[in-house]
């Protein structure tokens, strides 16, 4: 049997006829129509992506504007406040005012809590003068009472370089008599205070009474109430203390009982400063007392850690 397709197998295609003139018209007409709209549809988003290129633009302007204009009338003004309060701050008054007051707040909480929480009557709060009945003529020369910080008073006593047996320590305007308890912890020959304000000469002197013994290495302490101008000064050797008690007008007769006892019995007397009003002149155009530097330690230790400067004199003799 013949494998090979019979030729009455095979369909019979008929030829396809080309496309008429017609056709190609129509053809070609919808597709440069598409290409128009394609064109139109691109001007179109070219401009809208213009405008809105355009106005993001403007509203960027326009938000510029509105953020210079607020910065000028908050950010500036609040930039010039902090400027200013930055340089009031930092003026160099300012910042040793800052400091002293930080020094102050150190002594009060830390330094002289130990030796604060020994006395019977509290001795570290000021106490104005006003309303305190004074012993005397000189209330209006009188300053009001403030406690000498406990770690000053010892580096000042440390800087003096005397057998101090051999010394009597007199305190001008004693308060409630912390400075008198501090000295009781040396072992002075003697301690004296003198106080015109009778309520806190009975503070002093209940808080003599009522210190610990343990802690004096001299016991030999006395508080009078009087008018410092009035009290002539120990005949022997002596550490006289003064923490700006009175004006310069008293401070002036005081130094000079000072010196005329002085030129009558020459000897070894010393001079303490604290916080020293302007009586430097006074002292020296006494020619009796030259001024003393302090030993370096003690120095270092006064200039940094000291709420008040302090001056020490000494005779010479």
């Amino acid at each position: 049997m013949s494998v090979l397709p019979h030729s009455s197998d095979k369909e019979s295609k008929a030829p396809q006829p080309a496309p008429s003139e017609a056709r190609v018209k129509t053809i070609a007409t919808s597709a440069l129509k598409v290409a128009e709209r394609i064109a139109k549809l691109a001007d179109e988003t070219a401009n809208q992506t213009k405008q809105a290129t355009q106005t993001a633009v403007s509203a960027s302007k326009t938000s510029l504007q509105r953020a210079v204009e607020i910065g000028r009338e908050s950010v500036l003004p609040e930039i010039e406040k902090t400027g200013a309060k930055l340089k009031e701050r930092t003026r160099p008054d300012r910042l040793k005012h800052d400091y002293r007051e930080y020094l102050h707040l150190m002594h009060r909480r830390v330094l002289d809590a130990p030796i604060e929480q020994l006395f019977f009557k509290p001795t570290k709060d000021p106490v104005p003068l006003a309303g305190l009945t004074i012993r005397g003529p000189n209330r209006a020369h009188g300053h009001d009472y403030r406690p000498t910080p406990c770690a000053l008073f010892e580096w000042t006593i440390s800087a003096i370089d005397h057998d101090k047996s051999r010394l009597t320590f007199v305190d001008y305007g004693a308060g409630k008599g912390r400075v008198l308890l501090l000295a009781s912890q040396f072992p002075f020959h003697a301690i004296g205070g003198i106080e015109f304000a009778e309520e806190l000469h009975d503070d002093a002197t209940m808080n003599i009474a009522q210190f610990p013994r343990s802690r004096m290495r001299c016991r030999n302490v006395e508080c009078v109430l009087d008018d410092a101008s009035q009290v002539g000064p120990p005949d022997g050797e002596a550490v006289h203390y003064f923490f700006n008690p009175f004006s310069r007008e008293v401070f002036a007769e005081v130094l000079e009982n000072l010196v005329v006892s002085y030129r009558t019995k020459p000897r070894r007397l010393y001079l303490i400063l604290v916080d020293p009003p302007e009586v430097a002149d006074l002292i020296d155009h006494s020619g009796v007392f030259q001024k003393l530097e302090m030993p370096l330690v003690e120095r270092t230790k006064v200039k940094l850690l000291s709420p008040y400067d302090v001056a020490l004199y000494r005779t010479l003799a």
